[in-house]
């Protein structure tokens, strides 16, 4: 019997392995990130925007869904504002500016290809450099970050074949698994870290074929 259970999810797949249709495709970005969980005393996060793009491969694996992987880089970040609310005279803020490979699967739910579709997805996310800029100076600061990041995204998007190929609008919220900041590693002057977990939204349009 154990030896059988195998077999038998192997040829329930296998209907739609055959009917697996595979794309590949590539994708552009705009998005606003910010850090989520407790801020530092006296302090409060606001978000940073960035860019990105992808590489897409995707497969229908069923009638109604697909698998998609796309591999690409993005900027994520945030500020982190002090004394913003008790004495705005006084606010002094920190700026974090990073670059990320993010490695990315997703599932989408659909009907026929086209028209309105949700989703999500877990992405494994790679930290490339990382910059602090505080009165006017600009530092490196990756010792104070892990370099690596789990995030989890919810997606929702609309889908309009044309021809051969499909275009895409895609709305995504990130929301981060794990503790960014590096505690361990700052020092007394780094004020602005804690355990930060990456949030954001992001909006992406990209192509298909």
């Amino acid at each position: 019997m154990r030896t059988s259970l195998p077999v038998l999810l192997l040829l329930a797949c296998v209907p739609s392995l055959a009917r697996a249709e595979l794309r590949v495709g590539v994708s552009a970005e705009v998005n606003r990130s910010s850090f989520g969980g407790v801020a530092p005393e006296h302090a409060s996060y606001s978000s940073n925007y960035g860019t990105g793009f992808a590489g897409i491969v995707e497969f229908r694996v069923h009638e109604d869904i697909v698998l998609s992987f796309q591999p690409g880089w993005i900027q994520k970040g945030a500020e982190i504002v002090f004394r913003a609310e008790e004495n705005p005279d006084s606010t002094e803020t920190f700026a974090v500016n990073q670059s990320w490979v993010t490695l990315p699967v997703y599932f989408r739910v659909d009907s026929d290809g086209q028209g309105f579709y949700a989703g999500g997805g877990v992405s494994i996310d790679l930290l490339l450099d990382s910059e602090l800029e505080h009165e006017g100076a600009t530092i490196d600061n990756q010792s104070v970050f892990e370099d690596v990041d789990a995030v989890y995204q919810f997606t929702v998007g609309y889908l309009r074949p044309t021809g051969s190929r499909a275009l895409f609008l895609e709305a995504r919220y990130m929301q981060g698994l794990v503790t960014l900041g590096n505690t361990n590693e700052s020092t007394v002057g780094d004020i602005y870290v804690a355990e930060f977990k990456s949030n954001g939204l992001r909006l992406v349009a990209g192509i298909v074929f």
